[in-house]
């Protein structure tokens, strides 16, 4: 029987050798927790997973921001949709309902905190509509000189009240911080208001400028938005590289534009004198309709790394792409597009040495399912953290915060993140270097040697009444990422284990190779599994006695009488043929299971040679681990992907015992 798609599990003493229990990867600072907020445009367009944080700010050790769209967090009245690490507890910033709805983004400028959002009168101040600061402990406005919005008549610098800000970026412009400016990117629909009714300040349409006492724009005679269609393409990230400008434009919207000239509102640069768009070539998501274009951006060195809903940049990069500023073209990065699919959207980027970080959803893509995956130049993606929560909103690389260590700070809408229950929507991932493994463990046989981490190479002999063998194997560190390989290829591992078929009588090799949470090392286990021969049939001679026939004697002819002596015949006796009983293995095919072929309770009994009584009740269950391969459809299984399909066939007879076996189903 292939044993590529059918495991009966067996009772035996699996191969376990205790080590140091495993290190989690995962922490958090004190116990956070969060209710729901107000999540405005985003929850709309499902463009980020919501509530939960958004965006994360690190000033120092001791002054760290969170934002995002939550109340009540870390248990803190206060602490909505902005709280603040001070190195021993979370706070929040003024009162509770100071702050109204989500807040997007937020920066330090001139020392002071500013927040971009959704949110109206912060902290009761009637000009701090959309962006604020905390000064003073109080949250103040942004506003308007000389005059007051007629749309508000308090003088905010929002135009109309579907209007928000949701980017934050300081251009330094010398050593000191003085002539400092804060470019504030958004949804703007006509500009920033100038403090008269329906009047806005010149070329600030989606994009202006703040200098601590007056609103501007980037340049005086142009602006990158010219007209309302272009103006759709919210501005969700800036960047700012030497003496030029770079801003990214979203569109919330459930479709996607189908002109390639409205496509490329999705960046944009200035270089100081002049407004451009260097795509040339851009197309739509397939499989995603909630947004089309750039939303996150992270400038390392001269080169800008794009992320967002978008596919075939300058038909190379798709979700996730890299301009340089030195040759104003754009690449793909290590074949992400490649791995990762349509459906994919990258939400947030960062860097820490050579390594850069990832952050979205993922869907489809092995190995990634924790929502953040890392790679460096020339290296292949890999996912980090398989406890994560599948969708990251937010991510930042803390590198050598304690002088030796790095780490990511990462914010979701995930709770119990890295299997910490005090970890709700904030974790934090240690940048580990670690890439041993501290345990393998198998459900047949016995590892030689008993396993050490400090030895790579192993054997393995299974009986030949299994057909396959099922490896669980846990890295030192709960974050670092592990690729199998055997016959069939390499595979990111999405769970701690992985089954190996071994024909009769072959040896099948299987390695792990576990790459470290910083990517800077790796450890390779190799194991050689080898199953029995099938123990040969034997089969008894057939015997059979003699045949024996006494003679015949007539007597001689007589004219008188004529005498005939009888015929006596004797018995023939033949000895019973007598076969050694065999042992008949009868192969029945599996069941199809793909995405459109289901597989019934009763062909995967009969498929795992399972006897069903009249009348039994017969049930599966997926497990847990293969529920990315396949999904129970009422009382069948059906595919969702390639791979193997572990479930839990259960024959309940009316009488007698009940028969339980774990079978492995391929999904093709």
């Amino acid at each position: 029987m292939s044993a590529t798609a059918f495991l009966v599990e067996t009772v035996s003493q699996p191969s376990r050798v205790a080590h140091a229990a495993q290190v989690n990867s995962y922490s958090t600072f004190a116990s956070v927790s969060y209710d729901a907020g107000s999540c405005g445009a985003d929850d709309t367009a499902g463009v980020v997973e919501r509530p939960g944080i958004k965006k994360i700010l690190k000033v120092s050790n001791t002054e760290i921001y969170v934002a995002g769209c939550f109340t009540n967090f870390a248990g803190v009245a206060a602490a909505d949709y902005v709280a603040k690490w001070d190195g021993t507890a979370w706070s929040g910033l003024g009162a509770s309902g100071d702050i109204s709805a989500i807040v997007h983004d937020m920066v330090m400028y001139k020392g002071e905190l500013h927040i971009v959002g959704e949110f109206n009168d912060a902290g009761g101040d009637v000009t701090a509509d959309m962006i604020a600061k905390w000064s003073s402990g109080a949250w103040v406005g942004l506003p308007v000189a000389d005059g007051v919005n007629a749309n508000f008549g308090r003088g905010s610098p929002r135009d109309l009240a579907g209007d928000y800000a949701a980017a934050l970026k300081v251009k330094e412009n010398n050593a000191g911080t003085s002539d400092d400016i804060l470019l504030v990117g958004g949804k703007f629909s006509n500009g920033i208001n100038n403090g008269t009714s329906g009047v806005q300040f010149p070329y600030t349409r989606n994009i202006a400028t703040w200098n601590s006492t007056t609103w501007g724009s980037i340049d005086t005679d142009s602006q990158p938005f010219i007209n309302s269609a272009e103006a759709e393409y919210v501005v969700h990230d800036i960047e700012v590289v030497g003496t030029s400008i770079y801003v990214s434009g979203y569109r919330n919207s459930a479709t996607c534009s189908s002109s390639s000239t409205n496509r490329r509102n999705a960046f944009h640069k200035f270089d100081g004198t002049t407004w451009t768009k260097p795509i040339t070539v851009i197309d739509c998501p397939v499989g995603f309709g909630t947004g089309f274009g750039f939303y996150t951006m992270e400038a390392v060195g001269t080169d800008i790394y794009v992320g967002g809903t978008f596919t075939s940049l300058s038909y190379v990069a798709s979700h996730l792409g890299v301009y340089s500023t030195t040759t104003g073209t754009f690449s793909a990065f290590n074949s992400f597009s490649a791995q990762h699919g349509n459906g994919a959207v990258v939400r947030s980027i960062t860097s820490v040495g050579s390594q850069i970080f990832v952050a979205g959803s993922f869907p489809g893509a092995q190995g990634t399912s924790g929502g953040v995956a890392r790679s460096t130049t020339g290296s292949s993606w890999q996912g980090i953290g398989r406890d994560a929560p599948f969708v990251v909103n937010a991510i930042v690389g803390d590198a050598l915060y304690n002088g030796t260590d790095s780490r990511l700070l990462i914010g979701s809408a995930g709770v119990n993140i890295g299997g910490i229950a005090a970890a709700d929507g904030f974790a934090v991932i240690n940048v580990s270097s670690v890439s041993t493994v501290d345990a393998v463990s198998t459900d047949v046989g016995t590892l030689t040697p008993s396993f050490d981490p400090a030895v790579t190479s192993y054997s393995l002999t299974i009986p030949n009444a299994s057909a396959s063998v099922t490896f669980t194997v846990m890295a030192s560190a709960s974050g670092a990422a592990i690729k199998r390989t055997n016959s069939t290829g390499t595979i990111a591992m999405s769970s701690d284990t992985d089954v190996l078929s071994v024909a009769e009588g072959a040896t099948e090799n299987i390695s792990f190779a576990t790459n470290s949470v910083s990517g800077s090392s790796t450890t390779t286990y190799a194991v050689a599994v080898t199953r029995s021969a099938a123990a040969p049939t034997s089969t008894s001679s057939t015997t059979v006695a003699p045949t024996s026939t006494s003679s015949t004697t007539v007597a001689p002819t007589s004219t008188s009488s004529t005498t005939v002596a009888p015929t006596s015949t004797s018995s023939t006796t033949v000895a019973p043929t007598t076969v050694a009983p065999t042992t008949t293995t009868v192969t029945v095919p599996q069941p199809l299971v793909s995405a459109t072929k289901s597989a019934t309770a009763a062909s995967i009994a009969k498929y795992a040679m399972v006897t069903v009584p009249a009348g039994a009740k017969v049930t599966v269950k997926v497990l847990s681990s293969s529920s990315k391969y396949c999904k129970l459809v009422g009382s069948s299984v059906k595919g969702v992907k390639n791979g193997l399909c572990k479930v839990t066939l259960t024959v309940k007879p009316k009488k007698g015992s009940v028969v339980t076996k774990t079978v492995v189903l391929k999904v093709s």
